[in-house]
C-alpha cells in the first residue's frame, strides 16, 4: 500500500492551531496538556512492527454503526479484515463504494493522540481513499481538512500511520482534550472497504 500523503491544505489548520497555542501562552488558563481520553489500550498493529498503543475509535470495528454517518451507499457488510486484530468473532466491515462517504462520531483526543490507523482494501491506480479531519477551532468555526490520501491496496492491509494535527487544539481546552471527527471518501471510480479504525493515544504504556 502506498504511503499516506499529507495535504498541503493542512498548512491552514496547523497555522490556526499555532495561533491558538500562542494565545494560550499569552494568558489562556486551565488547559491540561496530556489529559487522556477513556478507552482500552491495545496493540493491534504489533505484527507489522508497530508497537504503539492504540484505542479503538467509537464503532471502529463496524460490528455496529453507532454514531457514524453514512452517505452515497456506504454501509456495513459481512466480512471482517482477515487478521481479526480486534476479536476473533468479529464479522463485519465498512463498504465505501464510489461516491460514498462515512463520518465518525466525535472522538475525544488529547495532545498525546497524534495519529490514526486502520485496515483497508480497494482502490485502483486512479482511485484512492481520502481521509479528512473535522475540527472545531477555538473561535467556534468548524474546519474540514484532508490529512491523507491512502493509495490502492489489492488485499487487506494496515494503512500507513496518519498524523492529523488537530489534536493540538487540546492545548487550548480547559479539559486538555478536544473532539474531532474523521471522514473517509473514495476518489475515482473504485470502491473501498475499511475495518478496525484506531486512534493512537501515544501514552507509552
Amino acid at each position: 500500500m502506498a504511503p499516506a500523503a499529507p495535504s498541503t491544505r493542512l498548512v491552514a489548520l496547523v497555522a490556526t492551531v499555532a495561533a491558538a497555542i500562542a494565545a494560550l501562552a499569552l494568558g489562556a488558563t486551565g488547559a491540561t496538556a496530556g489529559t487522556t481520553c477513556p478507552g482500552t489500550v491495545v496493540y493491534p498493529f504489533s505484527q507489522w512492527g508497530d508497537t504503539s498503543p492504540y484505542i479503538l475509535a467509537p464503532g471502529g470495528n463496524f460490528e455496529g454503526s453507532t454514531g457514524w454517518t453514512f452517505t452515497g451507499g456506504a454501509t456495513i457488510v459481512s466480512g471482517n479484515e482477515p487478521f481479526f486484530v480486534g476479536r476473533k468473532k468479529d464479522k463485519k466491515s465498512l463498504s465505501l463504494p464510489a461516491g460514498a462517504s462515512a463520518t465518525t462520531p466525535k472522538i475525544c483526543v488529547s495532545l498525546l493522540s497524534p495519529t490514526i490507523r486502520f485496515f483497508a482494501v480497494g482502490g485502483s491506480s486512479t482511485s484512492a481513499l481520502k481521509v479528512d479531519v473535522i475540527a472545531t477551532l477555538p473561535n467556534g468555526s468548524v474546519v474540514t481538512q484532508k490529512v491523507a490520501t491512502i493509495g490502492a491496496s489489492p488485499a487487506w492491509s494496515p494503512t500507513p500511520t496518519v498524523y492529523f494535527f488537530a489534536n493540538l487544539l487540546s492545548l487550548v481546552s480547559p479539559e486538555g482534550t478536544t473532539s474531532v471527527q474523521f471522514r473517509f471518501t473514495p476518489t475515482g471510480s473504485a470502491g473501498w472497504q475499511m475495518d478496525d479504525f484506531y486512534v493512537d493515544p501515544r501514552k507509552g504504556n
